[in-house]
């Protein structure tokens, strides 16, 4: 035998060995088939195999009982397709959703965090659920414990209770509970329910299909294929599609159904906070076609549209334009998206200075600790370098643009405040919860008592129980930053609009208390005089698997006299809106009018 085969079939060897004890070690699982009660120990690493088919739509859960664990999914050479980790702690699902162009073999590891805070040891569950052909039907009987289950946790929580009275909120209940039919399917059920939580009139309140619900729709569901803006309470398409020439036109019909009667019904389900309406605008626009499959059309197979020239008036009929499959419609977002300017951030923040006109502006688009290198020190660390920059250059004028941010983490709106403030400031009359524990918790990420005993101990840290017996924030929890020793002292400009929201909107309302800042824009998505986030419950409803949110934490904002009415949002001293021709061209209005007002000040 020559040398080189011989060192061939050595490697050979080697390398069947290897597989084959990467294969001992991996676990057979079924799909539509839940695994329970799994161990695992820090430190250890479990793999599971099986197969997936080609074109089809997979959602892979893996349920926390007690030990946080990131989980990947990998093809059948171990090359990594995708890794999770949600924020939820060691309680709670870690979810994949993925379509394998090719049938094949794949693998899923599942690994603990390994932080000093997590579980040394816990258990957890494993199921691949392969997209139904029909959604199962469901008795009225469930469907009725269904909706009281989540009607009793929002009156529980408070949720629906601040800028609703018991009597309306139950008389909407009422209402919608009335709709109700027996073997409806979840989503039949989800369309009922929807408005229940928007009229909690809380941004930060949520419900979603259920896991099969979203498992068929990924599978059959149809879109519209085209990206929408919403300007003036009017409906314009962001692109044209093959031969059909639709960028820029006004939608009249679709399908038959009115543009009117499509937006009436997108805004009885999109929850905002209070009595805003900008926020619904810009959140519908972004899933204009996800709506529309849900609340109109589940599969058509091609639309009929009416559309209006907004020139000249002339009506436009295209028929027959070709739905979407969900990969096409993520393809062709993908693709459409990054044609249009200023449709999305690439970055979290930046700062540009014209020395020339004496002008700073800091655009700051998240408020997410995720988004900065190095967290929260990373965003200080970012303002500290950006404010020294603009002492030194003896800036004399400050934009600061926050219409794309939609919050994030505590206090980092205190962060920037501190460079635009002499004194420290009153943050919030009062943060309140409505208790330590709830009734409904077997319906949630804490549903045993290990995890429900840690949800009281978190909320315990922060709160504690007054005298005339409501749960308030701990003296000194929440409160500002001192305030920096190169604060902006010059002319103050701030860009809003309705994605300015929770942190975003929040930083607005302590500017609208404690500066001098004119605002230009358009009315925040958040609330000017606070709102329910900071801490979630996440619930399933036993029956029909919808799944949301409920925030606990009652911030109420210390306000001014400002005129704005109760259940708004910080209005703009300058209400100010593209049209749609500007838009489409990249001409930034908002930013342009500010540098007039300062070229002309």
């Amino acid at each position: 035998m020559k040398k080189d085969s011989f060192i061939t079939l050595i490697i050979l060897f080697f390398s069947l060995t290897v597989q084959a004890q990467v294969v001992q070690h991996l676990i057979p699982i079924k799909i539509d088939r839940t695994t329970t009660d799994l161990n695992i120990k820090q430190g250890e690493e479990t793999s599971f195999s099986f197969q997936l088919k080609k074109d089809l739509y997979y959602s892979i859960t893996v349920e926390q009982k007690g030990i946080d664990v990131t989980v990947g999914l990998k093809d059948h050479k171990g090359k990594t397709i995708q890794n999770v980790d949600s924020p939820n702690g060691r309680f709670g699902s870690e979810k994949i959703v993925f379509s394998p162009d090719t049938t094949d073999y794949f693998i899923l590891t599942v690994k603990p965090l390994s932080e000093s805070t997590n579980s040394k040891e816990g258990q957890y569950s494993v199921v691949v659920q392969s997209p139904p052909k029909k959604l199962k039907k469901i008795s009225y009987k469930a469907l009725q414990q269904d909706f009281d289950i989540l009607k009793n946790a929002f009156i529980e929580t408070h949720i629906g209770l601040w800028y609703n009275t018991y009597a309306q909120f139950d008389s909407l209940c009422n209402v919608q509970k009335g709709k109700i039919k027996d073997q409806m399917n979840a989503l039949d059920f989800y369309q009922v329910v929807a408005s229940v939580v928007t009229y909690t009139k809380e941004g930060h309140c949520a419900i979603q299909p259920s896991e099969e619900t979203n498992n068929y729709i990924r599978q059959h569901g149809r879109y519209f294929p085209f990206l929408v803006k919403i300007l003036d309470k009017k409906v314009y398409i962001l692109n044209d599609l093959n031969n059909y020439k639709t960028k820029g036109m006004l939608i009249s019909k679709i399908n038959g159904n009115s543009i009117e009667s499509i937006l009436e019904k997108f805004l009885t389900i999109e929850p905002a906070d209070g009595y805003n309406t900008t926020s619904k605008y810009r959140w519908v626009e972004t899933a204009f076609s996800k709506y529309y499959l849900r609340f109109f059309e589940q599969h058509p197979n091609i639309f009929d549209i009416e559309l209006i020239n907004p020139t000249t008036n002339d009506k436009i009929h295209y028929n027959g334009i070709p739905a979407l499959s969900f990969k096409q419609y993520g393809k062709f977002v993908s693709k459409e998206t990054k044609s249009i300017p200023n449709y999305s951030y690439k970055e979290p923040a930046g700062l540009k200075i014209d020395t020339l006109n004496s002008t700073a502006t800091l655009t700051v688009n998240t408020f997410s600790t995720n988004s900065y290198t190095g967290g929260r020190q990373g965003f200080k660390e970012f303002l500290a370098k950006g404010f020294q920059n603009i002492a030194e250059r003896k800036i004399k004028h400050l934009i600061i643009d926050v219409r794309k941010n939609e919050g994030g983490a505590q206090a980092m709106e205190d962060h920037l405040m501190s460079y635009l403030v002499d004194k420290e400031y009153p943050k919030y009359q009062y943060a309140e919860i409505p208790s330590f524990t709830y009734s409904f918790l077997d319906y949630t990420d804490y549903r045993n008592k290990e995890s429900q005993d840690d949800f009281e101990k978190e909320l315990k840290a922060e709160f504690y129980r007054s005298t005339d017996g409501r749960y308030l924030d701990l003296p000194g929890k929440y409160k500002s930053d001192t305030p920096q020793t190169n604060r902006f002292k010059g002319d103050l400009y701030i860009l809003i609009s309705g994605l300015s929201f929770s942190g975003g909107s929040e930083f607005a309302a302590l500017a609208k208390n404690y500066t001098n800042a004119r605002f230009i824009g358009e009315e925040t998505g958040g609330g000017y005089y606070g709102n329910t986030s900071g801490f979630f419950i996440n619930y399933t409803l036993p029956n029909s698997k919808l799944t949301g949110r409920i925030p606990l934490i009652k911030f109420v904002v210390k306000e001014k006299q400002n005129n704005i009415p109760f259940g708004r949002g910080v209005m703009p001293d300058n209400e100010v809106q593209p049209k749609i021709e500007e838009y489409l061209s990249g001409y930034d209005t908002e930013m342009e009018f500010v540098k007039n007002l300062i070229k002309n000040k």
